[in-house]
């Protein structure tokens, strides 16, 4: 084969490698870094780099998700902890990939790119299945792919903490498919199947954020179906809401006994510093007492963890001490200050916000940024790996090929 043919075949080719980084988002990020590097090499052996960078100039989105890298390393510059300074910068490494990632996806595959995520959450949700039957009603089965970090994980590969959102996305596009997409009654009922092995999935796995996550993207693809009719709309979003959390609550043990933490962690978090829930209310509390300090330009992504322990000891010290709030709007607030705070909102905002095609593909648009913004508050998610990784990519893959258009209002149906 000639260079020349080789060339001719590199964007087919990356944009195949572009899907098996997608699958890699509920398993592990090495695999996912690999497949990166060899993208990246076969884009610099394509050549027309003149053309690619100014198309990558071309895009806001690229200046906004490599503005909130650069902010973040620029704290860098006032951290006095800079080793784990530098631990905090790579968690935060796709947002600088999201530059080979817009510029590999290709618009017309997006559903390729959807379909490896979907294909790889349904194996991990098969191999959770197996591990709750392993754990809950067969103990001697043999053991089977668990993460090792809590004795009632069921996920394969990740924690709970990054499975759920991942669970979340997905249940949301599973819907989006049945209700928008599949054509016939064989692919409705194979979207249905996945989007209530998802739901159940996301009850047996124990992660209360994604759920939270996935109750409210639940209650966006039915406004999305229903918007016309936004009584209908409501009550249909709630009885689901309801049907899932109680079905949740009476049927897993597990489930309930999360619920029962989190309500008994925030009605007497004064005195249960064992509970998650209260551990969480303390450290958003700290944290805001350490931006208070640190308005302008924060203590530095690599301090946070030094001055949380003497703001802790001050303040509260029978309580643990932590590496973030668990809130990732004060974790940057935090680290970057002001500027950290807006370049963050763009980051979340500009997607949600930004008009697009009436391509089919608008309320995905719509549904990524949602999910981001909600758990976010909840947890520092753009710090960890997998769903930072997920979000870069579905934004790339989103945006890719789309005309510019200024961030507006939203309309109807979009």
């Amino acid at each position: 084969m000639s260079l020349a043919q080789l060339r001719s075949r590199i964007p087919e080719i990356n944009s195949w490698l572009l899907a098996a980084v997608f699958f890699c988002i509920p398993v592990q990020v090495a695999p996912a870094y690999l497949l990166t590097a060899a993208m990246l090499a076969l884009w610099l052996i394509e050549g027309r780099l003149p053309e690619k960078l100014r198309a990558l100039a071309g895009e806001p989105l690229v200046w906004i998700f490599v503005g909130y890298y650069g902010v973040l390393l620029a704290s860098m510059l006032w951290t006095n902890d800079t080793e784990w300074g530098w631990r905090m910068i790579k968690r935060n490494n796709f947002f600088l990939l999201f530059l080979l990632y817009f510029s590999v996806a290709r618009r017309e595959h997006f559903v390729r790119y959807v379909t490896a995520f979907l294909a790889s959450i349904a194996l991990c949700e098969a191999l959770a299945f197996y591990n709750w039957a392993q754990l809950h009603l067969w103990p001697g089965l043999p053991a089977g792919v668990r993460v090792e970090k809590d004795p009632y994980d069921t996920a394969p590969f990740v924690d709970r903490i990054m499975y759920a959102p991942l669970l979340a996305l997905a249940g949301y596009l599973a819907g989006h498919r049945l209700l928008f997409e599949a054509a016939t009654a064989r692919w409705r009922l194979l979207y249905a199947a996945l989007l209530a092995a998802t739901a159940m999935n996301l009850l047996i796995a124990g992660g209360r954020t994604g759920l939270v996550g996935f109750l409210a993207l639940l209650a966006l693809l039915v406004f999305q179906r229903s918007g016309r009719r936004p009584l209908a709309a409501s009550l249909l979003s709630t009885a689901l809401i309801g049907g899932v959390v109680l079905g949740g609550y009476f049927g897993s043990d597990y489930f309930r006994e999360r619920v029962h933490d989190a309500v008994q962690g925030v009605v007497e978090y004064e005195t249960r510093p064992e509970l998650s829930a209260s551990q969480r209310i303390v450290f958003v509390v700290n944290a805001w007492r350490i931006y208070s300090e640190h308005p302008l330009l924060g203590v530095g992504i690599g301090d946070y963890r030094s001055e949380y322990e003497r703001v802790n000891a001050v303040h509260t010290p029978q309580w643990p001490a932590g590496w973030n709030p668990h809130n990732h709007y004060l974790l940057v607030l935090t680290a970057a200050g002001v500027p950290g705070g807006i370049m963050l909102a763009l980051v979340l905002f500009v997607p949600l916000l930004r008009a697009g095609p009436d391509d089919g593909r608008q309320r995905i648009r719509r549904a990524v940024p949602t999910l981001l913004i909600v758990i976010c508050l909840l947890e520092s998610y753009l710090a960890r790996s997998n769903v930072s990784m997920m979000y870069v990519l579905f934004t790339a893959a989103l945006w890719c090929g789309v005309p510019n258009r200024p961030v507006g209002a939203l309309r109807a149906g979009h």
